[in-house]
């Protein structure tokens, strides 16, 4: 028994040819479909392909071969056997595989889980188990997708987003030689519908109601949350637990010790996620309480239960201390949790946060180059030749101060505090920034053991 791997001699209506079994033997001869087809002039006599995917599904198709040869010889297979056995064909090297072994080498665990279950939604909405790379460059593959997905509820914005990323998988893989031509989205395909901007407006009369509305230790945390997250710059979810805590003197960060006085301490963190430039918050006696204030109830409602998440007593003016992407799942259950508490009581969620501390900002009048730095719009590299630091430095710090009379965010504060005596949390004795040594931590922690009853 021979069996060749070979491409048939026909052609289909899309000018591609398969690539079959040819079994030969004395007084014997058939071509068996392995299911793999390829455009004309894909593959040359000598079975070689630039692209990386084919030559993996060729390779499984030549391991499919040598073991079919072996099961013949060995168990005295009949012809009808052997042809059974190469009938059941292969698993074609997928999209998915890729995505696994390939795609999601250079990306973080968050982003990886993403792209894999663009893939899966894929598989879905196209009913199929797997996906070739041959499905995606079909012509009508993405338009069947689109049309079947919306047929089942999905928005036109995800289905745009779905198709945006299975684009950039596909033209990952055409860098990283796993196919031979471009992956090329229909303009027909995506849908563009003009932005509608919503303003989001911050009402101090509106958040003290939603205080006064709040009946449990969570609500009110969830909106300590959401006004820290206004006053330190408009931060997301994720800066509050990746924001860095620097002083003017760390010299590995140059833009901070530029913008702020001496001895002065300053919060850094993303503008965006994707971007490279940060966002510079001074802490100031406020920021400082309020800080102080969402990490001592973070203790009371956490520390129990996931004392790892939560920062050393010695990181002052740091509240998190865990990596998002090693407990992906855990901050999305815990944001997502506060993101229900807050809805109870407010009409405002998280991501609200910077549009309002944004939207404050644009109602001080200031320069150009203290603008740049607020909105986080300016380098390192853009202040070096600046001269006028120290005039600098008292411009930063009037916006930064105007923002907090603004917002009002020392009437905000006291009046979640005084809402928490009222639930029997009296935090007005209990200091954190007191807290200087192991023994004085467990002193803290005893003193708010108390207010744990019936969480």
């Amino acid at each position: 028994m021979n069996i060749k791997i070979t491409k048939s001699t026909y052609k289909t209506k899309e000018n591609k040819r398969a690539i079959i079994y040819d079994c030969s033997a004395k007084n014997y001869r058939k071509k068996i479909n392995t299911g793999v087809f390829v455009e004309d002039g894909y593959l040359d006599k000598s079975g070689i392909t630039l692209s990386i995917a084919l030559n993996i599904t060729l390779e499984k198709l030549k391991n499919k071969k040598e073991d079919a040869l072996a099961k013949y010889l060995e168990n005295n297979w009949s012809f009808t056997e052997l042809e059974d056995y190469l009938r059941k064909g292969i698993d074609i090297y997928s999209i998915e595989e890729y995505v696994k072994n390939d795609f999601v080498k250079n990306k973080n665990i968050i982003t990886g889980n993403d792209y894999f279950n663009v893939i899966k939604v894929f598989k879905k909405h196209l009913n199929k188990v797997n996906i070739s790379f041959n499905d995606l460059l079909e012509d009508n593959t993405i338009l069947e997708f689109k049309l079947k997905a919306q047929r089942n509820g999905v928005k036109v914005s995800s289905v745009n987003s779905y198709i945006k990323k299975i684009g950039v998988i596909m033209n990952q893989a055409y860098r990283d030689g796993f196919i031979t031509r471009r992956f090329v989205i229909p303009k027909y395909v995506l849908e563009h519908r003009e932005k509608r901007l919503h303003k989001v407006l911050f009402d101090k009369d509106k958040f003290i109601e939603a205080i006064n509305k709040s009946d449990n230790i969570f609500q009110i945390q969830s909106l300590s949350i959401f006004l820290m997250l206004i006053i330190c710059g408009g931060m997301k979810p994720s800066d509050l637990v990746n924001y860095e805590v620097h002083n003017n003197h760390d010299k590995n960060d140059l833009l901070g010790s530029m913008i702020y006085g001496n001895n002065s301490r300053f919060l850094k963190f993303k503008k965006s996620n994707k971007g490279v430039i940060f966002k510079y918050i001074k802490l100031d006696y406020i920021k400082i309480k309020i800080i102080e204030l969402v990490k001592t109830l973070f203790y009371i409602t956490h520390h129990k239960k996931y004392p790892h998440i939560i920062s050393s007593y010695s990181s002052q003016y740091k509240i998190f201390d865990f990596d998002i992407e090693k407990e992906n799942n855990l901050y999305r259950n815990l944001w997502n949790f506060y993101q229900v508490k807050i809805k109870e009581v407010y009409h405002l969620k998280f991501s609200d946060a910077k549009g309002i501390y944004f939207d404050k900002l644009n109602t001080i009048e200031m320069n150009k180059i203290t603008s740049d730095i607020l909105f986080a719009r300016v380098k390192e590299v853009e202040l070096i030749s600046y001269e006028k630091t120290n005039i600098l430095k008292e411009d930063i710090e009037k916006c930064e101060k105007k923002i907090s009379r603004i917002l009002s965010v020392n009437e905000l504060f006291q009046v979640i505090i005084n809402k928490l005596i009222f639930l029997g949390v009296d935090l007005n004795n209990i200091s954190l920034s007191n807290v200087k040594t192991p023994m004085e931590f467990s002193s803290f922690l005893l003193e708010i053991n108390k207010y744990r009853t019936g969480l």
